[in-house]
């Protein structure tokens, strides 16, 4: 009997092999498209990030913007499909690397921006602290970090009290606003928050921006090295 970790990676291949899964696999989500232009303008041709890349439809959109882009996901065929993507757009620089969100294999301070569009719901509550110390580790301080997750109003959590939800082996989790705060709002200030819904989907739309580290939290982390 397969894992739920293995049942979940199962789903995914499954999904690049066929490409029938129900996600957008094209074009960037209006909302990091406006994002990334506006960060444009202050860090252009920093480091990129694109956690979950998927078919590499804001990897491709960032690279374009002049951003220089790494793009990891765990599944190869979503890789080879997000390549493949990139070439038919004429745009080249981006690595694409397998790699697993809560082994994200990157020195500290690696990347001035991390985009994650569809990752973080995908993993179960007890691997937030593993996602979240995953993040702070690669981002540089004053990064800043574009957030997708799904919200309660997506269609399969409305009416019902539960907040993940198992489908063909797919673990979806929604996250409510206070998730969000509770999460976050240590490490991060939230300087766009905004939930968009539809007759299919509730999705939470984030740009938050890494606190300074405390002087007394530097010093923990120098004795620790």
């Amino acid at each position: 009997m397969l894992s739920a970790k293995q049942a979940n990676r199962a789903y995914f291949h499954q999904a690049y092999l066929t490409g029938q899964h129900g996600w957008a696999s094209e074009g960037p989500s209006p909302f990091a498209m406006r994002v990334l232009k506006q960060l444009t303008r202050v860090i252009r041709g920093g480091r990129l990030l694109d956690l979950g890349c998927g078919e590499g439809r804001h990897a491709i959109a960032a690279a374009k913007l002049g951003f220089d882009v790494t793009a990891v996901d765990y599944e190869p065929l979503a890789l080879r499909r997000a390549a493949a993507s990139a070439r038919a757009a004429g745009v080249r620089g981006i690595v694409f690397r397998r790699a697993d969100a809560l082994h994200l294999p990157f020195g500290k301070s690696t990347f001035g921006v991390v985009i994650d569009y569809g990752c973080l719901h995908h993993q179960k509550k007890a691997d937030w602290p593993i996602y979240l110390a995953g993040i702070l580790r690669v981002l540089k301080p004053r990064g800043l970090l574009v957030l997708s997750v799904l919200s309660p109003h997506f269609r399969m959590f409305r009416g019902s009290r539960r907040l993940w939800h198992i489908a063909q082996g797919a673990y979806r989790r929604c996250f409510r606003l206070a998730d969000l705060r509770a999460m976050f709002g240590g490490d991060f200030r939230i300087l766009k928050l905004t939930e968009e819904r539809s007759d299919d989907g509730g999705f939470w739309q984030a740009l938050l921006k890494r606190r300074p580290i405390a002087p007394s939290r530097r010093s923990q982390q120098g004795h620790g090295q």
